[in-house]
C-alpha cells in the first residue's frame, strides 16, 4: 500500500508559500517558500504578530493595507472558517545592500483555521500568493482602464480557490493522520504543530507556542527531555518501541500509564543545521493491554493443559495401579477360594487315615512295634491337619474368637517372646503411639501375625540388626483406600519394618501367593505371608508392602477399630461347635478306643458324599450305640427327614449339588426339634444362616470329638424333657 505523505513533508517541501499563525496572529512557523517569497529569515519573524512584522511603510501608508488583512483573520477566528482576500496591495520592505527598500506588491491570501478537539481555533494557516506581475501584466493591456475590477478579482478569487484547497488538503492529512504528530521547533522544542490524535495521548491542554518541558511537565525524569536534546544536537533520528510514560491526561487526575511507538526525525536546514524535530508515532498501550492479556489467558490455558495432562497421567497411574490391586485381590482371592478347596478335601483325606487309624488301634493289643507305627501316622495326620488349617488361614475360612484387644499392651507382653524368638542380635523397638484404638480381633492368630512377621524381618536382616514395630491410628477415606475391595474408616496400623534387603518387584507382587517362599535353604513352607494376609482380611483389614531392593522392607497391617471390626470380622460362628484349638491333644491324638454307651441312642441322618469317609464316620457312630442313616446328597437327605423322624442331622459342608449349608437351612426351618450338626474345615456363621442352633465340627475331628459332640446334645434333649425316637 503507498504511504501517504506526512504534513511536515507536505509543509516543509510545497512550492506554496505557507505561514502559521496563532490565535494572537503570532508567527509560529514559515515554509521555505514562504520565506523565500517574503525575503526574511525565519529567526527574524518568528514570535513577532504577522502585521507587526510586516509593517506598513511610514512614508507611504496607503500601500499597505493592514485593516483589510486584519479583518480576514478576525473572519476566520470568528466564524471558525475559511476566509480569502482575493487581491490585497501590501508594501513589503526588502532589505538591500543600500539600505531597506519598500517594494508596492499585491496578493492573494488564504485564512484556514485548525481547529482543536473542543472547537476552538488553535491556529490559523495563511496561504499566500504574490500575484503582483499578474495586476502589472493586466493594467498593461490596451483598454486596462476601463477593464472592471471585479473581473480581475474573479481571475484571483479561481487561483486562490486552487491555492485554498491545497491548504485544505494540507490540513485534512495533518488532523487525519492515523497516529500522532507533532512539530517542536528549535532547540528549546517548542510545540508549532500538533494534530488530534497527539491531543488525544495528552489530553486537553494549550501546548502550542509552548516547550516540551512548559507543556508536558510530568515527563521530567522519565528520559524524553534528554532524549529530544541529543536528537537535535546530533541530527540523527531516533525510533522508540513500545516505550511506557506517565501522562496526566486529566486535569487534577493521576498520572496514567501509556506505551508508545514513536520516531523523532531531525529537520534539517539547506545549511545543514537542525531548526527542529518532527515527531510521529502510534498509541500501542491498548494492543499491548491486549497483548498481554492473550499472553496470560495463553499461559494459563497452558498451564490448565498441563495441569489436565498431569491429572490425566495421575489418573491413568492411579487406575494402572488400582488395576494392578485389583486383579491381584482376584488372584489372590481366586487362590484363596482353591486353596480352601483343597483344604477341605486334604481335611477329608485326613478324617479318613485318623479314623482309621483310631479303629486300628483297637485290633493291635500289645504289638509295641506296631503301635509306635501307628503312632508315627497318626503324628503325619496331625502335620497335615496343621498345614490345612494353615491354607484356611490364607483362605480366610480358619476359626476365630475375636475379642478387644489392645495392641499396645499385647505387644507389651509379647516383648519377652519376641527377644528370645528372634535373638540377642535382634533388637526390637517398639513405637506406640498415645490413645491407641481397641480392635476387635483373635489373640492367638494376632500374636502369631506379629512373631510371623518379626521372623521374616529377622531372616531378611541375615538374624542382625533393628526390627521397628510401630503401632499407630489412621483414618481412610475414599482417596486413601488401596483397593477397591477395602472400606474407608478408622484402623489401627501395625507396622513391622526392617532393614534388610527389601524386595524386588517380582516378589512384591507375589508375597502373600501360599508356597511362595524366597527361603527354599531352610525348607519354608512359604505360607507365613499368607497366613497372615487370610487373618487379616478375616478380621475385616486389609495388609500393605512399602519395600525396594537394597532399602529395607515395611509390612503394614491395617485393623478396623474396635466395634466397628466386630461387625465387619467374618467367620465368627455364633452357634456351638467343637474346634481345633479346645486341645491339640483332643484334636488330633487317637485316644483309647470307647465302647458302646448304656441306654438308646440317638437316631442320626449323616450326609456325606465320600463314600469312604461316610463308612467310616458312620460305623464309628454306630459303635457309639448310635443308630445311623447314611444319605450322599442334600436331596435324598430331606426325603429321608420326610419318611423317617431323626434326632441329629449330621452333614459335611461341601456336597455335590446343594451344599450342606443350604442343606441345614430348609431342614431346620421344617424340622424344629431336629438338632443340627455342620462338619467342615472351617468355621461357618450360625448366625448368618439364621439357625443359632447350629453346632460346628471341625475337620478332622476324630472318634473322642464325635463321642462329646453327641453326648451333649443327648444331653441337651433329654434336659429340655424331649425324647430320642431311638
Amino acid at each position: 500500500m503507498r504511504q501517504r505523505p506526512s504534513f511536515e513533508s507536505l509543509f516543509r517541501h510545497s512550492p506554496n508559500a505557507y505561514v502559521l499563525l496563532d490565535p494572537e496572529l503570532v508567527i509560529l512557523d514559515a515554509n521555505p517558500a514562504y520565506l523565500t517569497l517574503t525575503g526574511r529569515q525565519l529567526e527574524d519573524i518568528r514570535g513577532q504578530r504577522l502585521h507587526e512584522a510586516f509593517a506598513a511603510d511610514p512614508q507611504h501608508p496607503e500601500s499597505t493595507h493592514v485593516q483589510e488583512l486584519l479583518d480576514s483573520l478576525a473572519r476566520a477566528l470568528s466564524r471558525r472558517a475559511v476566509d480569502s482576500l482575493p487581491v490585497i496591495r501590501y508594501s513589503l520592505v526588502r532589505r538591500t545592500p543600500h539600505g531597506p527598500v519598500s517594494e508596492d506588491r499585491y496578493w492573494s491570501a488564504t485564512h484556514t483555521p485548525i481547529l482543536g478537539e473542543q472547537g476552538e481555533v488553535v491556529a490559523i494557516l495563511q496561504h499566500t500568493s504574490d500575484i503582483t506581475e499578474l495586476m502589472k501584466d493586466s493594467l498593461r493591456r490596451p483598454g486596462a482602464g476601463r477593464q472592471p475590477v471585479q473581473q480581475l478579482e474573479q481571475g484571483v478569487m479561481s487561483r486562490a480557490r486552487l491555492l485554498q484547497a491545497e491548504g485544505i488538503q494540507l490540513r485534512r492529512l495533518f488532523a487525519q493522520a492515523p497516529g500522532f504528530v507533532c512539530f517542536l521547533r528549535g532547540p528549546g522544542h517548542v510545540f508549532e504543530l500538533v494534530n488530534d490524535a497527539y491531543r488525544r495521548l495528552i489530553g486537553p491542554r494549550q501546548l502550542l507556542g509552548k516547550t516540551v518541558r512548559e507543556g508536558l511537565p510530568e515527563l521530567e525524569a522519565q528520559g524524553i527531555f534528554e532524549l529530544l536534546d541529543e536528537v537535535y544536537a546530533t541530527g540523527e533520528p531516533y525510533i522508540g518501541k513500545q516505550v511506557s510514560l506517565l501522562l496526566q491526561r486529566q486535569p487534577g487526575a493521576a498520572a496514567e500509564k501509556v506505551i508508545v511507538d514513536f520516531v523523532l526525525q531531525p529537520i534539517i536546514e539547506r545549511d545543514g543545521e537542525v531548526f527542529g524535530i518532527f515527531v510521529q508515532g502510534q498509541d500501542v498501550t491498548e494492543q499491548q493491554r491486549n497483548e498481554q492479556e492473550l499472553r496470560v489467558y495463553r499461559e494459563h490455558l497452558e498451564e490448565l493443559v498441563r495441569e489436565r495432562t498431569r491429572a490425566l497421567q495421575q489418573s491413568e497411574t492411579e487406575r494402572q495401579a488400582t488395576e494392578k490391586a485389583l486383579l491381584q485381590a482376584q488372584k489372590l482371592e481366586a487362590v484363596g477360594k482353591l486353596t480352601g478347596g483343597i483344604a477341605h478335601d486334604f481335611n477329608n483325606m485326613l478324617q479318613i487315615i485318623g479314623g482309621n487309624l483310631q479303629l486300628l488301634r483297637r485290633s493291635l493289643g500289645s504289638d509295641e512295634t506296631a503301635l509306635r507305627r501307628l503312632d508315627s501316622a497318626v503324628s503325619g495326620v496331625e502335620r497335615g491337619a496343621r498345614l490345612a488349617s494353615q491354607l484356611l488361614a490364607f483362605a480366610s475360612r480358619q476359626p476365630l474368637q475375636p475379642q478387644p484387644v489392645q495392641m499396645d499392651r499385647l505387644l507389651g507382653q509379647m516383648h519377652e517372646l519376641l527377644n528370645g524368638a528372634l535373638g540377642s542380635a535382634v533388637r526390637v523397638e517398639l513405637d506406640a503411639a498415645d490413645d491407641l484404638w481397641p480392635v476387635f480381633a483373635d489373640v492367638g492368630n494376632l500374636q502369631s501375625v506379629v512373631l510371623n512377621l518379626a521372623a521374616n524381618a529377622r531372616d531378611a536382616m541375615a538374624g542382625s540388626g533393628t526390627l521397628l514395630i510401630r503401632l499407630a491410628n489412621c483414618t481412610l477415606d475414599d482417596s486413601g483406600l488401596p483397593g477397591a475391595e477395602v472400606e474407608a474408616g478408622d484402623y489401627v496400623r501395625l507396622s513391622v519394618v526392617d532393614q534388610g534387603g527389601g524386595m524386588s518387584a517380582d516378589v512384591r507382587v507375589r508375597a502373600f501367593e501360599p508356597f511362595f517362599t524366597t527361603k527354599r535353604q531352610s525348607n519354608a513352607s512359604g505360607l507365613g505371608l499368607s497366613m497372615v494376609y487370610g487373618f487379616v482380611r478375616q478380621s475385616g483389614g486389609f495388609v500393605t508392602l512399602e519395600s525396594e531392593e537394597g532399602g529395607g522392607t515395611a509390612v503394614h497391617v491395617h485393623l478396623p477399630r474396635g466395634a466397628a471390626a466386630a461387625d465387619r470380622a467374618n467367620g465368627q460362628p455364633a452357634g456351638q461347635r467343637m474346634s481345633t484349638e479346645e486341645s491339640d491333644e483332643t484334636s488330633h491324638s487317637v485316644r483309647e478306643p470307647v465302647g458302646a454307651q448304656s441306654g438308646a441312642g440317638l437316631r442320626i441322618l449323616f450326609v456325606e458324599d465320600d463314600p469312604t469317609l461316610r463308612m467310616l464316620t458312620g460305623e464309628v457312630m454306630l459303635e457309639l450305640g448310635h443308630q445311623v442313616e447314611l444319605s450322599e446328597t442334600a436331596e435324598e437327605a430331606l426325603q429321608c427327614l420326610e419318611r423317617q423322624a431323626f434326632d441329629v442331622l449330621l452333614t459335611d459342608v461341601g456336597l455335590a449339588g446343594m451344599d450342606g449349608v443350604e442343606l441345614v437351612k430348609q431342614a431346620g426351618a421344617r424340622h424344629p426339634q431336629l438338632s443340627l450338626v455342620i462338619a467342615s474345615g472351617y468355621a461357618v456363621d450360625a448366625a448368618e444362616i439364621g439357625l443359632n442352633r447350629l453346632r460346628t465340627m471341625l475337620k478332622p475331628y476324630d472318634i473322642h470329638q464325635v463321642r462329646d459332640l453327641l453326648d451333649a446334645i443327648q444331653a441337651e434333649r433329654v434336659e429340655s424333657g424331649g425324647e430320642t425316637t431311638g
